[in-house]
């Protein structure tokens, strides 16, 4: 994985910092977490969001996590990358950085995830949690153009970035569609409403919400959203925007923990 300093580096930095103000400050309200746990995890947020500074670039896979399926959606000049990876071992793994982007003929590769402008970028190259023997559809979303036949590709490094504590049992997000699938069936990013429940005393930050529809074995529609903050059994509501059609399709909801203890 290559990595090279960032132009922006001082404006991120601040950002983080005022960031980690900001959930500190919700941190507060968690009740059940002891002082050391809360600092801790918004030292692991802050980490992320210094990491999501630098480009990432995953040259040569690696084998803690096999990646099972790689696709495109592709509607109106966006295209939603959607990735199935799953973890074989034994324990749950997170943080290891992915690469996606399209290989066309004898062309170089075209990496689409290498680094973005947005300060909650880092799990658009980084995998939340992947349960040990479990999978996950993971997706990302660009508005670049793309060779229209070229194939997609997703690299999973063997390194993790950041080191995240991990406990047992592990944190449970429920997640569930509100509207109804015959209201969002125009193309582009339409917005699907989604609910969602932390079953768990922990809070989670920069949580990962993916949403994918399947029909007659085929991706037809994909979209993803990060949370910044969901506290300890708390509940919400988002706009998840998606992109493609998921009429008559099956829809699936995944929220993905980034705080396990």
């Amino acid at each position: 994985m290559a990595r090279s300093a960032s132009s922006d580096t001082p404006r991120r930095a601040t950002a983080a910092v005022t960031t980690a103000a900001v959930l500190a400050a919700a941190g507060a309200l968690a009740g059940c977490a002891t002082t050391q746990q809360e600092a801790a995890r918004l030292q692991l947020n802050a980490a992320r969001i210094r990491a999501s500074e630098q480009p990432t670039e995953v040259k040569v896979a690696g084998q803690t996590v096999d990646v099972t399926r790689v696709a495109r959606v592709v509607t109106g000049g966006q295209t939603a990358f959607v990735v199935q990876v799953r973890n074989s071992g034994r324990r749950p793994v997170s943080d290891l950085p992915i690469s996606v982007g399209v290989r066309a003929g004898k062309e170089r590769p075209i990496y689409v995830n290498r680094q973005s402008p947005a300060e909650l970028s880092y799990f658009g190259a980084h995998l939340p949690l992947v349960a040990a023997g479990a999978t996950l559809t993971w997706v990302y979303t660009t508005d670049r153009r793309l060779p229209a036949h070229a194939r997609p590709f997703a690299l999973v490094g063997a390194t993790p970035s950041n080191t995240a504590p991990r406990a047992n049992p592990l944190p449970v997000i429920r997640a569930s569609a509100v509207t109804p699938a015959t209201a969002v069936s125009a193309a582009g990013a339409s917005p699907l409403t989604v609910s969602l429940h932390n079953l768990s005393s922990v809070p989670q930050y920069q949580l990962q919400v993916y949403a994918i529809a399947e029909r007659a074995g085929r991706y037809v529609a994909a979209g993803s959203f990060t949370v910044p903050h969901l506290g300890s059994d708390a509940s919400r509501r988002l706009k998840l925007p998606i992109l493609g059609h998921i009429n008559h399709a099956r829809l699936q909801i995944e929220a993905a923990p980034t705080i396990f203890q």
